[in-house]
């Protein structure tokens, strides 16, 4: 056993020592064939069919769901813009009273 064995041992450990953590692959991207890569690790992979299926209803939910976004967006500035038409349009009181 040597000294650098001790409960010290960490505090020599170089900064360029990096620790290598296992990667799950959960961040990857996928092509047209169904080739994914991960982003973390590099790891490349051809999906399966199930996953390919799973990785098109979810491209299918997310366009719904953007669509659904750009929507809403859209109506709230068709109100807000009718809101400041309206009150613009609003004609105020004439006083035509001389307060003298």
């Amino acid at each position: 056993m040597t000294w650098r064995d001790t409960y010290d041992s960490w505090k020599l450990a170089s900064p360029d020592d990096e620790i290598e953590e296992e990667c799950f692959h959960e961040d990857y991207e996928t092509d047209i064939n169904g080739h994914a890569t991960c982003c973390q690790c590099n790891h490349s992979w051809w999906m399966t069919d199930e996953e390919i299926k799973n990785e098109r209803e979810r491209v299918v939910a997310y366009n719904a769901m953007m669509r659904r976004e750009e929507w809403r967006e859209r109506c709230e500035g068709w109100i807000i813009w009718l809101c400041f038409w309206r009150r613009w349009l609003r004609s105020s009181e004439i006083d035509d009273d001389i307060p003298f």
